[in-house]
C-alpha cells in the first residue's frame, strides 16, 4: 500500500502541517480581527479613503489575508488522500479561499463614484474618490487631455514624456494674504492691533493726504509715506465740480447758471453726518460719524433734470441720476482738501528709519508718540492701549496656499516640482496652473478622475420628506431622466433600495446637498455575484458539515435532522 503520508515527516511537510493547524490558524484570526476592528474605526472616524489606504490595502493586511489563506489551503492539503467525508470540509475551506480572493479582487476593480446634480442639470460622467494629474494643452478645464497619471502617493510619476515629482499631499488649502517687505516700490504699512484680545493686527498702508484714512475702532489710522510728515489741516474740505476737460470750478449759488451752460443750480444742500436712506436719498444723521456730503439739483434750458451726489470720502465715486429728459451736464461733483473730519492717528517714518506718531481730534491739542526703537510698540491713544507689531517701508501683498487640517468643505492639494529638488509649485484641487519643465511651460490639472457612463441622467425634480415637526429627513428620492443609446429616453425614480441598474452599472439614492441638488452613488463591481455564489458555497459547506454524516465528520452535540434525540449512532460520532 502506498504511504501517502511520508511527506508530512519531512522539514517542508511540518511546517505545512504546522501552517495547516489550529495552533497556527487561530492567532492569525485573532490579529485579523484586531486589524478590522482598527480598520472599522478608521473608517467611520477618518474615512472610507483612509481605512482603504491605510488598512485594508495596506502590504500587513494583505500579508495576514495570504496567511489566512495558507493556512485553509494546506489544513486541506495535509488531510489528503480525501475521503467522502471530507467533503464538507473542503467545500467550507474552498468558499473561505474564494470569499477573501474576491474581496481583494472587488477592491482592486470595483468602480464606484457619484454624481450631484442640480434640478435640470445632466451628466454622462461620475466623480471617483481617485485622483490623478492631467496634462492639458492650455491652462483652461475645458482644453483638450494629452496625457494624465493617477496620484497614489508622494514620489515621481511620468506625464507625457516628462517626469514630474509629487512632493506633498495635502487634504486642504487654503489661500493665505501676507504682507512681505521686498516691493522695488516704497510703500509704507504697519500692522497694528486696536481692539482689546485681538491676535491678529491689521495691515494698514500709507494714503495720500487727500484720501479718506481706514477707521480702526474709534479713530482714523493714516499712514503717511516714508519721509513726510502729517499736521491736521486748519481748513475744511470744499466741494467743487470738474468740467469735461477736468479743470475744477467753484460750485455757483441757487439760481446761478454753470458757468457758461445752460444749466442753473436749482438746488443745493451740505450735510456733515451724511447718510443714504430709503429710495437713495441723503439725509442728516443726528450723532453719527462724520460723513460730508453735498447734493447739487442742476435744471437744463429744455427742462432736463440732473442730480449729484459726492461725498468727501468717496472722492472718486460721484453719484450721478438723471431726473428728467435726456440732456446731460458732463460734469461731475468732488471734493478738494486734505481730510480730518474724525479723530486720527498718524504714523510717519522718516528718511533715518526713525518712527513716530501723532494723534489729533478736531479742536482739540495733537499727543505726540516716538518710537525707541523697540518692536512691538505700545501706545495709548484716547484712552485706548494700541500695540503697533511691525512697520515696514516695501510693503508687497502676496497671496499663498498653505496645508489646512481636513474640513467639511475642503479644497484638496498636491505641491509638485519638475525635478527632485527644484521649484515647487502647488495645484489647487480642479484650478489648472502652469509649471515649468525644463525650458517650457506646460498646464496641469489635480482632480478626482471622471469616469464616463453608458448612460446619461437628467434630474427632473428631488423630493424630500422631512419627520413631522423637524429638519430631519426620513426619506429622499430624485426622478431623471435617462439617456441610453439605442433606447427612447425615459424617466425613472431612484430612491432607497431602489437603484438604476444598466450594464452591470447601479445608481443608488446616496444624499442630498439641498432642498433641489442630489447626490447618486454609483457602482460597478463585477466580483458582487461571484461573492453571491462563494457565499451560498460556504452556507452550504457548513450545514453539510453539521449535519450530514456522509459528506462530513459531522459534530458530535448536532443530532441529525429528523432524527429522534438520543437515537444517534456511535460509529458516526
Amino acid at each position: 500500500m502506498t504511504n501517502h503520508n511520508g511527506w508530512k515527516s519531512t522539514p517542508v511537510g511540518q511546517l505545512a502541517c504546522f501552517i495547516g493547524s489550529v495552533k497556527f490558524a487561530v492567532p492569525v484570526l485573532a490579529l485579523t480581527a484586531a486589524a478590522m476592528s482598527w480598520g472599522t474605526w478608521v473608517d467611520s472616524t477618518v474615512g472610507r479613503e483612509a481605512a482603504m489606504g491605510g488598512v485594508y490595502g495596506s502590504w500587513w493586511f494583505i500579508t495576514l489575508m495570504v496567511m489566512i489563506c495558507a493556512s485553509l489551503i494546506l489544513s486541506v492539503a495535509v488531510r489528503y488522500p480525501w475521503q467522502r467525508k471530507h467533503v464538507g470540509f473542503i467545500i467550507v475551506h474552498a468558499s473561505m479561499i474564494s470569499l477573501i480572493g474576491l474581496g481583494f479582487f472587488t477592491m482592486f476593480t470595483k468602480v464606484e463614484g457619484r454624481i450631484i446634480l442640480d434640478k435640470g442639470q445632466a451628466s454622462q460622467q461620475m466623480q471617483m474618490d481617485k485622483k490623478w494629474v492631467r496634462l492639458l494643452s492650455s491652462n483652461d478645464r475645458s482644453a483638450p487631455v494629452l496625457d494624465y497619471t493617477f496620484i497614489d502617493g508622494t514620489g515621481k510619476v511620468e506625464l507625457g514624456e516628462d517626469t514630474l515629482y509629487i512632493k506633498e499631499i495635502w487634504a486642504n488649502s487654503e489661500e493665505v494674504t501676507k504682507i512681505l517687505n521686498d516691493s522695488p516700490t516704497p510703500l509704507h504699512a504697519v500692522e497694528i492691533i486696536t481692539a482689546p484680545g485681538q491676535t491678529v493686527g491689521d495691515w494698514v498702508g500709507q494714503v495720500d493726504a487727500t484720501q479718506a484714512a481706514p477707521t480702526l475702532g474709534d479713530f482714523a489710522l493714516r499712514v503717511m509715506p516714508t519721509g513726510e510728515t502729517w499736521t491736521p489741516p486748519t481748513d475744511e474740505p470744499w466741494a467743487v465740480y470738474l468740467d469735461q476737460a477736468g479743470a475744477e470750478h467753484s460750485i455757483p449759488n441757487v439760481g446761478e447758471s454753470l458757468g457758461e451752460s445752460a444749466w442753473t443750480v436749482t438746488s443745493i444742500e451740505y450735510f456733515e453726518r451724511a447718510t443714504i436712506g430709503a429710495g437713495s436719498v441723503i439725509t442728516e444723521r443726528e450723532n453719527g460719524p462724520p460723513n460730508p456730503a453735498v447734493v447739487l439739483v442742476l435744471t437744463h434750458t429744455y427742462g432736463s433734470v440732473e442730480q449729484q451726489m459726492a461725498f468727501e470720502r468717496f472722492r472718486d465715486s460721484p453719484f450721478i441720476q438723471q431726473l428728467e429728459g435726456e440732456t446731460t451736464t458732463g460734469v461731475s461733483l468732488t471734493y478738494r482738501g486734505e481730510f480730518f473730519a474724525e479723530p486720527t492717528l498718524a504714523v510717519m517714518r522718516d528718511k533715518d528709519g526713525r518712527v513716530h506718531a501723532v494723534y489729533a481730534e478736531p479742536g482739540a491739542a495733537i499727543v505726540s508718540y516716538q518710537n525707541n526703537g523697540e518692536w512691538p510698540w505700545e501706545i495709548t491713544v484716547a484712552g485706548n492701549e494700541v500695540k503697533i507689531l511691525q512697520d515696514i517701508t516695501h510693503a508687497r501683498r502676496s497671496t499663498t496656499l498653505e496645508e489646512r487640517p481636513e474640513a467639511e468643505s475642503s479644497s484638496p492639494a498636491i505641491v509638485v516640482a519638475a525635478s527632485e529638488d527644484g521649484e515647487t509649485t502647488v495645484l489647487r484641487w480642479r484650478m489648472p496652473a502652469e509649471v515649468s519643465i525644463g525650458d517650457r511651460t506646460v498646464a496641469l490639472e489635480y482632480g478626482p478622475v471622471m469616469v464616463n457612463l453608458p448612460f446619461r441622467l437628467e434630474l427632473v425634480e428631488f423630493r424630500k420628506t422631512r419627520y413631522p415637526g423637524s429638519e430631519m429627513a426620513m426619506a429622499y428620492e430624485s426622478s431623471v431622466l435617462v439617456t441610453t443609446e439605442g433606447r427612447d429616453v425615459f424617466d425613472f425614480r431612484i430612491h432607497m433600495n431602489h437603484p438604476y441598474k444598466q450594464d452591470g452599472w447601479k445608481v443608488y439614492q446616496s444624499g442630498y446637498l439641498s432642498d433641489s441638488i442630489t447626490v447618486l452613488q454609483v457602482t460597478k463591481d463585477p466580483g458582487l455575484v461571484p461573492m453571491y455564489l462563494a457565499s451560498i458555497a460556504l452556507c452550504i459547506g457548513i450545514l453539510v458539515t453539521f449535519y450530514s454524516r456522509s459528506l462530513s465528520w459531522g459534530h458530535p452535540d448536532i443530532p441529525m435532522p429528523f432524527e429522534p434525540t438520543g437515537q444517534v449512532n456511535a460509529e458516526e460520532v
